[in-house]
């Protein structure tokens, strides 16, 4: 028997004082009770302890994240709070080869981490892809993300089909690419209501579009995700187009190196910009079965090893300007950019092609801890170009404002990437429906103003950098005045900030609420906002599975 455990905690299963440390370390709990389960039915137990103990429930898992989903930034240590860490032994990963018209498939425990997964996929036999293996349409930038975690806040690379790289997957979120999920809850029509138990649910299941995303509100132990043969991509690097052609006013055909040209013709596009600086860093991803002429293979991933491991200087700057000298913002946005062009070239990756994963996984744990706000805006692809032009002149026109004041507030860089929809047509599974509250979830206001796309902006910055709350959300009104009408239209990333006021991220009511009505308005009984508060709180009848947070947005719109 454990004599540290809380009290009548189940004997069998591992529980420690552990501390919570967000990824901008803005969440810092030095204390919660931690327990490490071994099996589904050691969940279904510590559930069932948490509801005669009065504890919430909350999954851990690497802790990469920006917004309080799992934990509040006020939980003090020792709260009534049980973290359940997946990754110890909830790890596990199966591969279930193509039969019967399905196509190939992994079961993932939710604790197994998306680097084990990508590479435990590349070695299983079978795939008739250019690549070894099996493989997704994207991915996120860092692998060390647990799979429970990415699946939670319907996590993205960035790709759209385009000639030459059209694979027969959905090219929106990883969300979009279960077929079955094993959840912890509660049975509606037992005897016991409170009891909690496991069930699995299976694509096509009406009321498992809620839990496809769930922003932290549900208790998911394992996911069946659909997969595709392995391909090769080939990535390269530009640093030196200004900013006026990446960025340029959009045309009828999208101008000769601009954002929109780049994605038109590969589909896979990324911009990292640095404030104050004229150019970028662009990232351009193909699809190339064979070795192009000129590119370098790559035989593992997280090829920028300069991007994760920043030299003394640049780290003394960065210093200095969490210190208080936010004057020299400019300068370490130059610096940055210099960095960037130098350390490219010398490391010999402006053009490197390989296996998918090892291009398209490149940010480590030890990259630069920054917080940022997170937004997709569903539009027309053609219109990818114009939405680039229209934010970055208003991300500029806002800095100089700043600037004026002698007032610094965005110190990181811009992220802008592109992908596709979550649709239900590219998921194999009969009435598979899609992520009700996935940010790329399509509905038939998508459909009826030909949305395919979403661009997402992130807008890093140092967290505590002095009025970059204030910055955040005056762009973030802007945005949704913008990107609005039969033009666009703007939802959340889950993951990130959103939802600003005076007091911070996720504060904002009116933006709250515009979120809801984004989800709603639309869309059919059973498929929108309602029905999601409403499933999730049918399957957690004791309300284990949520916070502060989760309480105030999870409410009907």
């Amino acid at each position: 028997m454990n004599t540290l455990a809380p009290a009548n905690f189940p004997p069998t299963i591992e529980v420690s004082l552990q501390p919570y440390l967000n990824w901008s370390w803005t969440i810092n709990v030095p204390l919660l009770w931690t327990c490490a389960p071994k099996t589904t039915d050691d969940v279904v137990a510590v559930c069932n302890w948490a509801t005669q103990a009065g504890y919430q429930v909350r999954a851990r898992g690497i802790m990469h994240g920006w917004s309080p989903l799992t934990v509040t930034e006020d939980t003090q240590a020792f709260a009534k709070i049980l973290l359940v860490d997946f990754t110890k032994y909830m790890n596990q990963i199966t591969f279930l080869p193509a039969e019967n018209g399905q196509p190939a498939q992994a079961k993932a425990q939710t604790g197994a981490t998306m680097d084990q997964l990508l590479t435990f996929l590349e070695l299983q036999p079978g795939g008739s892809g250019a690549a070894p293996g099996y493989a997704f349409a994207h991915t996120p930038a860092p692998g060390h993300l647990t799979v429970g975690g990415v699946l939670a806040i319907d996590a993205h690379g960035t790709a759209i089909p385009v000639p030459g790289d059209q694979l027969p997957i959905s090219y929106g979120s990883l969300s979009n690419q279960i077929l079955a999920l094993t959840a912890v809850v509660t049975d509606p029509s037992s005897s016991t209501p409170n009891a909690y138990t496991v069930r699995t649910f299976t694509r096509g299941e009406s009321d498992m579009t809620a839990l496809l995303t769930h922003a932290g509100r549900a208790l998911i132990v394992d996911a069946t995700l659909q997969l595709v043969d392995n391909y090769n991509l080939r990535c390269q690097s530009f640093t030196n187009i200004p900013n006026t052609t990446l960025f340029a006013q959009p045309s009828a055909t999208p101008p000769a190196q601009s954002l929109g040209a780049y994605l038109s013709a590969s589909g896979r596009v990324e911009v990292i910009w640095y404030p104050f600086t004229n150019t970028s860093w662009l990232k351009v991803w193909t699809n190339a079965p064979k070795q192009p002429s000129g590119s370098t293979v790559v035989n593992a991933p997280y090829n920028y090893a300069f991007s994760d491991n920043l030299p003394d200087w640049v780290t003394v700057l960065i210093k200095l300007i969490a210190q208080g000298a936010g004057n020299l913002t400019p300068k370490l946005g130059e610096f940055m950019i210099g960095f960037t062009q130098l350390a490219i070239g010398l490391s010999g990756v402006s053009d490197i092609w390989g296996p998918s994963k090892n291009t398209l996984l490149y940010v480590k744990d030890t990259t630069l801890r920054v917080t940022a706000n997170g937004y997709a805006i569903h539009m027309k692809r053609g219109d990818a170009q114009r939405a680039v032009y229209e934010f970055t002149n208003k991300f500029t026109e806002l800095l100089t404002a700043y600037q004026s004041k002698n007032q610094y507030p965005v110190n990181a860089p811009l992220e802008i990437r592109v992908t596709a929809l979550d649709a239900p047509d590219q998921v194999a599974a009969k009435n598979a429906g899609r992520p009700i509250i996935s940010a790329l979830a399509q509905g038939s206001d998508d459909v009826a103003n030909g949305w395919d796309v979403a661009v997402w902006f992130d807008v890093l910055t140092l967290p505590g950098t002095p009025a970059s709350d204030d910055f955040y959300t005056t762009l973030e009104t802007w945005i949704y005045q913008n990107y609005s009408g039969t033009y666009a239209k703007v939802l959340p990333e889950w993951s990130k900030g959103w939802a600003y006021s005076s007091s911070g991220a996720w504060t904002n009511a009116t933006v709250l609420q515009s979120i809801r009505e984004g989800m709603t308005t639309g869309r059919a009984a059973g498929d929108d906002w309602d029905a999601e508060v409403a499933i999730l709180a049918k399957y957690d009848a004791a309300g284990l599975f949520t916070n502060s947070l989760l309480d105030t947005l999870f409410v009907n719109a």
